[in-house]
């Protein structure tokens, strides 16, 4: 025989006590705006690949002598990426008594936007992790960004590097961590820095911080929320054009719905085919540069 103070806690009496559960929260995902910075196509139905051709510029134009035959005959050059489509998907299984159970709350919504994100997100990283092979660095591991950097980066996409890409089109976007944006507002907001040609940009940096796709220099700048850091506390973002980088698309998302009566549970996916590479090398550069945490 239990004695003392019977209290709340005491020995199973709580299991007779009412549970009230909050509603769930999903897990916030973070901004994934790469995809929409480059070009996307959509491969017709039918086709396993893409080739994606880039013709060169022809020789200037000669001067001529009347009289003169121009003998000399210039011929057409096609640089070709093949992009050929693979598979993603990702799957989650509900059951129906959990389905029963739930019903003060949209469980299968919840999960139908929890696997697009998912989707989502791999895609976002197949787009970043070109970043990589751009031949152009900017900045340096170990090293903070600052307008310098970003200006000599957009200066060099404007510049004829190769006489078969030519200069990178307009308009020029920038995926970047937040610790380089970060370092970036620091740079034309520090007092000590900002002189009378800025026209207040200081004050009203300070004031908005940063909006989400603001522009320095005519480019926009976009935070990639899934762009990691490495070992070193350094993240590689990009400056480029979106001719720089293409995803082929071979079909819309396909959600599915499937019931496993054994089980007493259905089965949702999201399926979706593509495949990315680069396309243009000069028209983009690698912004690699430290973003250990401020705080």
């Amino acid at each position: 025989m239990a004695t003392g103070l019977s209290i709340a806690s005491t020995s199973n009496l709580s299991t007779g006590q009412k549970i009230l559960v909050a509603s769930a929260r999903e897990a916030f995902e973070p901004a994934a705006p790469d995809p929409d910075l480059i070009r996307v196509e959509r491969i017709p139905q039918g086709h396993k690949q893409w080739d994606v051709l880039t013709y060169a510029r022809l020789a200037q134009a000669n001067a001529l002598t009347e009289g003169v035959d121009l003998a000399q005959s210039e011929q057409l050059v096609a640089a070709t990426v093949t992009i050929t489509p693979t598979e993603h998907g990702v799957m989650a299984q509900v059951s129906k008594r959990l389905v029963r159970m739930q019903g003060d709350t949209s469980i299968v919504g919840t999960v139908g936007r929890l696997l697009s994100n998912g989707l989502r997100r791999r895609q976002a990283n197949d787009v970043i992790a070109l970043y990589d092979g751009f031949s152009k660095s900017i900045v340096g591991a170990s090293n903070t960004m600052d307008i310098t950097h970003f200006r000599g980066g957009v200066a060099y996409l404007l510049t004829d590097n190769d006489g078969a890409y030519g200069p990178a089109p307009l308009p020029l976007k920038a995926a970047l961590h937040i610790e380089q944006i970060s370092d970036i507002i620091l740079d034309i907001t520090d007092p000590g820095a900002v002189v009378s040609s800025r026209f207040g940009m200081s004050a009203e940096m300070l004031q908005r911080w940063w909006r989400g796709s603001d522009r320095l220099y005519g480019v926009q700048i976009f935070h990639s929320g899934l762009i990691a850091r490495d070992s070193n506390n350094d993240s590689k973002g990009a400056l480029m054009s979106e001719t720089a980088l293409e995803m082929i698309m071979a079909n819309e998302a396909d959600a599915t719905e499937e019931t496993d009566n054994s089980l007493r549970a259905t089965e949702y996916g999201i399926f979706q085919e593509w495949s990315e590479a680069e396309i243009a090398d000069p028209h983009g550069c690698e912004v690699l540069s430290d973003t250990t945490a401020t705080v």
